[in-house]
């Protein structure tokens, strides 16, 4: 997922480049228009310094083309500006993701700390269960060792009584 995002990223970078590169060579344009225009609105070749129809229709034509250049750069524009969003709105759904999927490993991690939690009681209650088996255990040697020492004792006093009869 992350070379994926990487991937997007790289090529909405170059492509932003790109556009921008090609924003540049439009507003580059435009401004020769303009000279151009500035130029054909300086000349006046009719009688007495004033405009001729040609002068007139050749600052319109390009006041025409200086129109669709300028049109040029507002959906260039607007390219640009639905890229970004484009790539914000992809940022943003892979932030959610990311946030989703962090809060479903914090879940997942809770649950787990819960199982541990039962399982070290669990663990703790059959560790005393355990010692308690054994002290019993213990008990249980000891009285009888101390039950076989009386037999034996018993046993060879009794002995010790027959022999002696």
């Amino acid at each position: 997922m992350k070379k994926t995002a990487f991937g997007i990223f790289l090529s909405l970078v170059f492509s932003s480049a790109f556009a921008q590169d090609k924003l540049k060579v439009l507003t580059d344009q435009r401004a020769i228009l303009y000279q151009n225009y500035k130029e054909a609105k300086s000349q006046s070749n009719g009688l007495f310094g004033g405009k001729t129809s040609k002068d007139m229709e050749s600052e319109i034509m390009i006041l025409e083309e200086i129109i669709k250049k300028d049109n040029e750069i507002l959906d260039e524009q607007a390219n640009l500006h639905s890229q970004e969003n484009s790539h914000n709105t992809d940022k943003y759904n892979d932030l959610i993701q990311q946030n989703n999927d962090l809060t479903e490993k914090n879940r997942e991690l809770q649950e787990l700390s819960e199982r541990h939690k039962g399982w070290s009681k669990e663990n703790h209650k059959m560790l005393e269960d355990t010692e308690q088996q054994e002290a019993l255990l213990f008990g249980i040697i000891g009285i009888l060792g101390i039950l076989a020492l009386i037999f034996i004792l018993k046993f060879y006093s009794l002995k010790a009584k027959v022999k002696t009869l």
